[in-house]
């Protein structure tokens, strides 16, 4: 019997610890989107760029292909509700009471969250079985809130140093 070499690497990348985003747009219909997101950075500060990656399964990666702009919500510590229902909420419901404003490039902005970067679609590549968008910032806005981290499958907050 012939023994594959697999590796699991949520075995290990559990261990570390991510911000919790939520990245929300608007389709070429009008029609909103959100999709829960911990893999995102900062990528260069000239010019200005941030990454975020999404399954290419997920409705939110045809649709910033297609409207070419997405928003990057950083989520306070008592946001994990609104993690929960971008990541597991049926698609159609998940801005149902959820209190937002639209910013420049015509995406959600949730507010009450730590920040925001607004952008536009810079470029983006396939890189296995997601997609990797890069986004040109147009506009973004940051509060001194604690933020919402994910870690070894769970949420946690960071302590304030006073």
């Amino acid at each position: 019997m012939k023994r594959e070499n697999t590796i699991d690497i949520r075995a290990v990348m559990r261990y570390f610890a991510d911000g919790v985003t939520i990245v929300t747009g608007v389709s070429r219909k009008g029609d909103l989107f959100g999709i829960t997101v911990t893999s995102f950075t900062s990528v260069s500060l000239s010019p200005p760029l941030v990454l975020v990656c999404i399954a290419n399964s997920a409705s939110a990666t045809k649709m910033i292909k297609d409207s070419r702009r997405f928003c990057v919500n950083l989520l306070t510590a008592d946001q994990k509700d609104l993690s929960e229902r971008f990541a597991y909420v049926e698609e159609s419901k998940r801005f149902l009471g959820v209190k937002y404003k639209i910013g420049r490039t015509g995406s959600p902005i949730l507010e009450d969250s730590c920040g925001y970067i607004d952008c536009t679609l810079f470029k983006w590549t396939k890189a296995g079985d997601h997609t990797i968008f890069l986004g040109n910032p147009i506009d973004v806005y940051a509060e001194g809130k604690l933020p919402l981290i994910y870690y070894n499958r769970g949420y946690y907050t960071i302590c304030d140093n006073a």
